[in-house]
């Protein structure tokens, strides 16, 4: 029983199972398309153009019960095989040599398939009053691009071309164009559309009105006809409620006398007790006199219990006369809503064929590299870029800053990574010579850095700061670590002069030729490389050829530090310079008699004897007389100077002299130089300069003890270490290159890497196995990573162990510290990688392949020379580039406007922008027109990202040109009249 059940079940299933199986016919087609047909790499278009071709049709189906002798003879299966054979093969022949041609495939646009080849040329549109070149083809819409004209294909509309690259240029050239004269067509039609609804619903609204105000005047009209009747019945009413009667009674009582056949009862068809209201079907006597023997119609008219049967029409007559005003009213008020939806829907249709026609098609442009950041032109023709986010931050340090560029930071939350391009040019031999920024580019590209921050936003003026490129580098100190866009400074930063908020959105021209690039050579000139390559051509010259070469580079800083003294850096520089060349030739003065420097305390007759060349020196003892005077002056002086000391100096150098009263010259000169390091300061130089002075015998001894006493040896701490520790750490520290070895040729061992106290540290360590954890971790680290200090990479991990214990580092690597499993980069990785940077500047062109030095790259005056923002007339303009920068930086550019910090949006402030340069310019040349259409065809995004958030335009007429916009989007201005 139950393999029964079991069996009927499986039986039952089985059956459900053949309903729901899947159909086993195929077409013909679909047939020659499986991967074992032999022909399917000719694809769906190509079988379907051969089964045509052999007479068959690619639906046919083929199903397994019918023989397929039956569905197709023997002939069309060999027919079919032939046409596959060769007009397969040829298809592909002709498509391979290119002799096939090319075919469009298109259909007429609704309303034009009588005339569909009547703009094929691009004939002239008439539109109102203006003739426009219309674009080719205008009446077609495209579909598709053919090689072949295929068998399914001939009966369609399609246009020949001699060349299959020709069909596909023009398709391509012009389906874009179709679309969006489609999308026009589309915009076009429901602008009418919209416009014909407002039209139909205002008259609807008319026409409702005209009824009601014509069934209230009937109403009035009738009531007056019928006020007999109509008094009746409110007489019988208002009395039947005045007596008390109840509102169901009273209904009841009106049903019966209609029953009975009253004819006041039969006036009355509703009771609206409630609103003291009763709806009376009167006959209409007034529009019909019933001479046709038909009986009168009745009309249903609401009257009030309240009001006599004239009272009731006074009230009807006076809703009329109401409604008829107000019927008028809105006949105005909807006239000037219909003017006003016909005004935009004009102006949505115009701007809908401006879209739909076309003369040319605008050839996409290749980007500069630079339009990705944030970047400006200075004055004197240097590239500013900086970075949008964190990770262009961190592409424009590791791709773009070359030896020679300029860091520009600021310490202000949101302040971006800017980079001022160095110039270069190219020496006689075939080099690279970087040449020296300019103190006007600094203080631009620091103006930059400050706006493009968060100073901007909160209003504060500040100061940003430069480096060199060699300062500016990824590696973190041991522990840290650094975030994307985030890099490590290391030296002096340099300082620049605090800048104002003021910031300006301007626009460059891209020139189209050289008689161009040359008439705008001088836009932006460098006045500092210009008097620096003068003063170097002076400095070759015949005349300056006796020069004493020390005596110069002693007397004039070099080129360098002339424009990296900006601000307070500047007047520590020149004070430096300063103060090197007094001591220099007062070091000169000391080596003989007669020396040309003057030594302070000379007497007036030392003095005149020198002017008339004679020597000082003929009597000593008068010299020393003589000599002896300023001394005393000078301590005069001295003492004048600690009279005016202040109170609490004087209390100060009190104290001292109490202090270090039994301490005589020598003992005070052995402690100052044991304090200085062997070194004593001159007090002749200026603020941190030493002077080295001969020391005696007693001095160097003084020292040698004072440094045993101060300094430790680091070899010798090391000697106390176990061997293998020793070795471990000797390892991380030893110097294997050629030039450093010993005595015996062995690597040099620098002890002197490690600080004695850190050695100690690892000494005091409980056991020698935290001590081999500890060197066997440093020795790790100096294999994965690279070290800066290796002192205090040891202290760290010191401190590690004795505050986590040797656990903390077991199992982590072989050294047993935590590793994280970077490796350092072999030299074919960065060889490679170099590699792949140096094809990746070259494709954005700011790197020439063919420089003979390493660096290879080029100038990019080569680039931005064929930007200008002062285009002339017989200039040939290829496009328009939005560029946003310090306001004194635009000052010459023909399209600008100033921005300052304020609460306008960047998409906002971009449009008007544009419409102030298009709209404020007075001139209406075809030139100017064309500069206008170029400023168009820039897109809303390109602006946007330009120009800087949060600002205010401040420029002649910004005002005016806002409110323009504003009337303009509310409809249009108010006319003149």
């Amino acid at each position: 029983g139950g393999k029964g059940k079991k069996g009927g079940g499986g039986g039952g299933g089985g059956g459900s199972r053949k309903s729901k199986k899947k159909d086993q016919t195929i077409t013909l087609k679909a047939l020659l398309l499986k991967p074992t047909s032999g022909v399917y790499h000719f694809g769906p278009s190509l079988i379907e153009h051969c089964i045509l071709t052999a007479g068959l049709e690619p639906t046919v189906r083929l199903t397994p019960e019918v023989p397929l002798e039956d569905i197709l003879p023997l002939a069309a299966w060999s027919g079919l095989v032939a046409a596959l054979q060769e007009e397969g093969v040829a298809v592909v022949d002709r498509l391979v040599n290119g002799d096939g041609g090319g075919y469009v495939l298109y259909r007429p646009k609704k309303g034009e398939e009588d005339g569909d080849e009547g703009n094929s040329d691009g004939k002239k549109e008439k539109k109102g009053d203006k003739e426009m070149v219309a674009l080719p083809h205008s009446d077609k819409v495209f579909e598709e691009f053919q090689p072949h004209l295929l068998k399914q294909h001939a009966g369609r509309r399609h246009i020949r071309y001699p060349t299959f690259p020709a069909a596909v240029d023009e398709f391509f050239s012009l389906i874009e164009g179709q679309k969006r004269s489609l999308r026009a067509d589309a915009a076009e039609a429901a602008a009418r559309e919209r416009l014909e609804k407002i039209r139909r619903d205002q008259q609807n609204r008319l026409e409702a009105l005209e009824r009601d105000m014509e069934r209230t005047k009937e109403d009035a009209q009738l009531v007056e006809a019928n006020a007999e009747d109509v008094d009746k019945v409110l007489l019988v009413l208002n009395s039947a409620l005045s007596s008390g009667m109840d509102w169901e009674a009273l209904e009841s009582l009106v049903e019966v006398e209609q029953r009975n056949g009253n004819p006041i009862a039969m006036l009355v068809k509703t009771l609206d007790l409630r609103n003291d209201n009763v709806v009376l079907a009167l006959p209409d006597i007034v529009n019909h006199d019933g001479s046709d023997g038909q009986p009168f119609p009745v009309v249903d008219i609401t009257v009030s219990l309240k009001e006599s049967a004239f009272g009731n029409a006074r009230n009807m007559f006076e809703k009329y006369r109401s409604a008829k005003e107000k019927s008028q009213k809105t006949i105005e008020a909807s006239t000037k809503a219909l003017k006003a939806a016909e005004a935009t829907a004009k102006r949505q249709l115009e701007e809908a064929q401006k879209r739909k026609v076309m003369t040319t098609i605008t050839p996409q442009r290749k980007q500069h590299w630079f339009e990705k950041f944030n970047y400006m032109i200075t004055s004197d023709n240097y590239l500013v870029v900086g970075g949008r986010d964190a990770q262009q931050n961190e592409q424009l340090v590791k791709r773009y800053l070359r030896p020679g560029d300029a860091y520009c930071h600021a310490d202000v939350h949101g302040a971006a990574s800017i980079i001022l391009r160095a110039k270069r040019r190219r020496t006689p031999g075939g080099k690279t010579e970087v040449l020296p920024l300019s103190d006007q580019a600094l203080r631009e590209a620091g103006n930059f850095t400050i706006c493009r921050s968060s100073a901007w936003g909160s209003r504060m003026v500040t100061s940003a700061w430069w480096v060199e490129s060699h300062q500016v580098n990824k590696t973190a100190p041991t522990g840290e670590y650094l975030t994307v866009g985030s890099f490590m400074i290391r030296g002096k930063k340099n300082f620049l002069p605090a800048s104002q908020l003021e910031m300006g959105i301007g626009v460059l021209f891209r020139l189209g030729d050289e008689a161009s690039i040359a008439r705008h050579a001088s836009d932006r000139r460098d006045f500092a490389l210009l008097e620096r390559e003068t003063s170097q051509a002076d400095d070759e010259g015949p005349g300056n050829a006796e020069v004493n070469p020390k005596v110069s580079s002693q007397t004039e800083p070099s080129t360098n530090q002339k424009h990296r003294a900006i601000d307070g850096d500047a007047m520590a520089e020149e004070k430096k310079v300063e103060s090197g060349n007094d001591n220099a030739g007062n070091e000169e003065g000391d080596g003989g008699v007669g020396s040309a420097p003057v030594k302070r305390g000379i007497s007036a007759r030392e003095r005149k004897l020198m002017r008339k060349g004679q020597s000082s020196s003929t009597d000593a003892n008068e010299t020393d007389f003589e000599a002896k005077p300023p001394k005393e002056n000078k301590a005069n002086q001295h003492k004048k100077k600690q009279e005016t000391l202040s109170r609490g100096k004087k209390a100060k150098m009190k104290r001292a002299a109490k202090k270090y009263q039994d301490q005589d010259d020598e003992d005070r000169e052995l402690a100052m130089l044991a304090l200085h390091g062997g070194q004593k300061r001159s007090r002749k130089k200026g603020k941190g300069s030493r002077q080295v002075e001969e020391e005696t015998s007693t001095q160097l001894k003084a020292a040698s003890e004072a440094a045993e006493l101060l300094m430790k040896d680091a070899s010798k701490v090391a000697d106390k270490l176990p061997e293998d520790i020793r070795e471990t750490l000797a390892s991380c520290v030893t110097v294997e290159s050629a030039g450093d070895v010993d005595a015996d040729g062995e690597p040099v061992i620098r002890w002197d890497k490690f600080d004695a106290d850190t050695l100690e540290q690892l000494l005091d360590l409980e056991s020698e196995n935290e001590q081999r954890v500890a060197a066997k971790r440093l020795l790790e680290l100096n294999t994965t990573t690279r070290i800066d200090n290796y002192s205090a990479s040891l202290a760290g991990i010191t401190r590690a162990l004795k505050r986590y214990g040797a656990e903390h580092f077991a199992g982590t690597g072989e050294g047993g510290g935590p590793s994280d499993g970077k490796q350092r980069k072999t030299k074919a990785e960065k060889d490679a990688e170099k590699e792949t940077w140096r094809q990746i500047l070259a494709e954005d062109g700011i790197l020439d392949e063919d420089a003979v030095d390493v660096g290879g790259e080029i100038d990019d005056r080569a680039e931005i020379g064929k930007l200008t923002g002062i285009p002339h007339a017989n200039d040939v303009i290829l496009y328009a580039l939005p560029v946003c920068a310090p306001y004194s930086t635009l000052s010459k550019y023909k399209y600008r406007v100033k921005l300052t910090p304020g609460s306008l949006k960047r998409g906002k402030a971009s449009k008007q922008a544009v419409e102030m340069f298009v709209r404020g310019d007075t001139d209406k040349s075809p030139k100017v027109e064309e500069l206008h259409r170029f400023i168009k065809a820039v897109d809303d995004n390109t602006w946007v990202q330009s120009i800087i958030g949060d600002c205010k335009i401040s420029a002649a007429g910004a005002s005016k040109i806002s409110k323009q916009i504003k009337q303009k989007k509310k409809g249009g201005g108010k006319k003149k009249k």
